[in-house]
């Protein structure tokens, strides 16, 4: 992003500054008010003393409106003209948040009706602002909120609707506590808080708890479950393993009736073989590389996925708001772990925490492939060893409610592959 000079440009726009734009002067100036102009509206101003050519100076951008990208930032003395220097193109609502710094928003009318949370939140100054809300309901699970497209503020910034369901099962015995959250923001930006008469501190300390409690339960269920899958995999080997045994003894004893022969003795001695092979099935022993795999279909996926799904380009598994996969080899310390995300829902890039049993993780998201992201989990303190990595996604949604197909289920992430990676 920069401007192209003229032959009577007497300034060229260098680039972003971190609260605007930076300038650098070709030609003497004698001194006066410079203008940033975005759709007939000023953005910013600079009052400048006389400058010789060559010298930088900043034009400090207050404010963006709403309007289509991309769009050029006009450089002039004032909203007439003259033009001092090539249009500066603005691409994104990125480059938009570059020159205003991080949004400022605040929420308004934040109210309960009929069983959904609605609100406004409005961004004084930056109208580019395509924000990612989610919510925490009683400390629990993100969840998704509901946003409207921006409206535009008069007076610069825009301000954007937003609804939250609730549910009866929200409503605990200690009310009822909402904290929204903007992601790439660490504290909430409102809370909603509702109360039966006579809650006091113990109440909120409960629900807490509450809370605390629901996610142990959630992790506790998806490592019951992996270990379900686990041992219906190992009890089904070992009955195919009984049943060979079974139909080996049976064909021994018919070569018997029939007579001696070269094919009776080779039967003995495969039912011999055989014989060795019912001692209970162990677990696979770790393998000897660093790497380990796991396709859409393995069984450590555990709870929170949707049945694996098959493309052109491979296959994926989608994730609901929240899933877990199991370590394969939990005696092993682990470095980090690569997550393939081929799709996202509602969200442009990935919006996740994870946990490794039940300590935080460290998160870094690129961009792999045309289409697709690469996100390495770390341990706060590599290596580590854990036997449950739990992930939860500050985006979901349903196709069927959004109004996209008559697909109802719960969306969040698209994952073609999880790679776990052990220390040698």
């Amino acid at each position: 992003m920069h401007g192209t000079l003229s032959a009577t440009d007497g300034m060229l726009v260098l680039g972003s500054a971190p609260r605007g734009l930076a300038l650098r002067c070709l030609q003497r100036w004698e001194g006066g008010e410079v203008k940033a102009l975005l759709a007939g509206v000023e953005i910013g101003a600079a009052t400048l003393p006389a400058l010789a050519p060559g010298a930088e100076f900043e034009i400090p951008v207050h404010r963006l409106p709403l309007v289509p990208l991309p769009a050029e930032i006009r450089i002039a003395a004032s909203p007439e003209g003259p033009e001092l220097a090539a249009p500066w193109r603005l691409e994104s609502a990125a480059a938009a948040a570059v020159l205003l710094g991080p949004p400022q928003p605040v929420i308004a009318d934040l109210r309960l009706d009929q069983g959904v949370l609605r609100g406004t939140l409005v961004e004084p100054a930056n109208g580019l602002l395509h924000p990612l809300l989610y919510a925490r309901v009683n400390g629990a699970l993100a969840r998704a909120v509901v946003a409207d497209p921006p409206v535009p503020r008069p007076e610069g910034g825009c301000a954007i609707r937003f609804a939250l369901a609730l549910s009866p099962a929200d409503l605990t015995e200690a009310g009822l506590s909402v904290d929204l959250h903007l992601a790439g923001r660490e504290a909430p930006v409102a809370h909603y808080a509702w109360s039966r008469a006579g809650a006091g501190t113990a109440e909120a300390e409960l629900a807490r708890l509450q809370a605390r409690l629901e996610r142990l339960e959630q992790a506790m269920a998806a490592g019951q479950a992996a270990l379900e899958a686990a041992l219906q995999t190992r009890m089904g080997l070992q009955q195919e393993r009984i049943d060979a045994f079974i139909e080996a003894t049976a064909t021994l004893l018919l070569d018997r009736l029939a007579g001696p022969g070269g094919a009776a003795a080779d039967r003995r001695a495969a039912l011999l073989g055989l014989i060795g092979t019912l001692a209970p099935v162990a677990a696979e022993p770790a393998p000897a590389g660093r790497r380990q795999d796991l396709g859409p279909r393995a069984e450590q996926f555990a709870a929170g996925w949707h049945a694996p799904e098959d493309a052109e380009d491979g296959s994926f598994r989608w994730m609901m708001e929240a899933g877990a996969v199991v370590n394969p080899f939990p005696e092993r310390p682990v470095t980090a772990v690569l997550l393939h995300i081929r799709h996202l829902y509602r969200s442009p890039e990935p919006r996740l925490e994870a946990w490794l049993d039940m300590a935080p993780a460290q998160l870094a998201a690129m961009p792999s492939g045309s289409h697709g992201w690469l996100l390495r989990v770390t341990p706060q303190a590599p290596p580590s060893a854990f036997g449950l990595l739990r992930l939860e996604s500050r985006a979901s949604g349903s196709p069927a409610r959004d109004g996209q197909s008559q697909d109802t289920r719960l969306l969040s992430i698209a994952v073609s592959r999880v790679t776990f990676l052990y220390e040698e």
